[in-house]
C-alpha cells in the first residue's frame, strides 16, 4: 500500500484523500494579466491623446478593464471591483467623456496604478478538489 499514514487511514474509512498542496498556496491572481496589459495600453495611450488613433486606446482600456472586473468578481474581492468598473466607464468609447489636457494625462497614470494594484491584490482561491 502506498501513501502516507493519513492517506491510508482515509482510504480505510472510505473517504477520498485531498490532493497534496505540493506547490504552496493555491491562491491565483487571475486579474493580473488583463490588468498589466491594460496598464501598458494606458501608458502607451499617453502618446495618442487628442489624436484620431486614441479611439483604439479607449476600446482597449475599457475592454481590458471589464475583463479585469470579471476576474475580480469571480474572486469575490468586492472591495477592488469599483476600480476596473470606473476605469471602464471613464475610458468607454461609446459615450466618451471629453477629457483633455494635463489632468487627463495624469489620470492615465493614476488609472494605470489603480489597475495594477487591483490585479495584484484581487486573489482567487479555487475550490478544493478531492481524488
Amino acid at each position: 500500500m502506498s501513501g502516507n499514514r493519513a492517506e491510508r487511514r482515509a482510504a480505510a474509512r472510505g473517504e477520498a484523500p485531498a490532493l497534496p498542496d505540493r506547490y504552496g498556496s493555491r491562491k491565483q491572481r487571475r486579474a493580473l494579466g488583463p490588468a498589466v496589459v491594460g496598464v501598458l495600453v494606458l501608458l502607451g495611450g499617453l502618446l495618442l491623446v487628442g489624436q484620431d488613433g486614441y479611439l483604439f486606446i479607449r476600446f482597449g482600456v475599457s475592454i481590458l478593464a471589464l475583463i479585469t472586473a470579471v476576474f475580480v468578481w469571480q474572486a469575490r474581492q468586492w472591495a477592488w471591483l469599483p476600480v476596473p468598473v470606473v476605469v471602464a466607464v471613464l475610458w468607454n468609447p461609446v459615450i466618451p467623456f471629453s477629457f483633455d489636457g494635463q489632468p487627463f494625462r495624469l489620470g492615465h497614470v493614476v488609472a494605470a496604478a489603480a489597475l495594477l494594484i487591483t490585479g495584484v491584490f484581487a486573489r482567487y482561491t479555487p475550490p478544493s478538489r478531492t481524488v
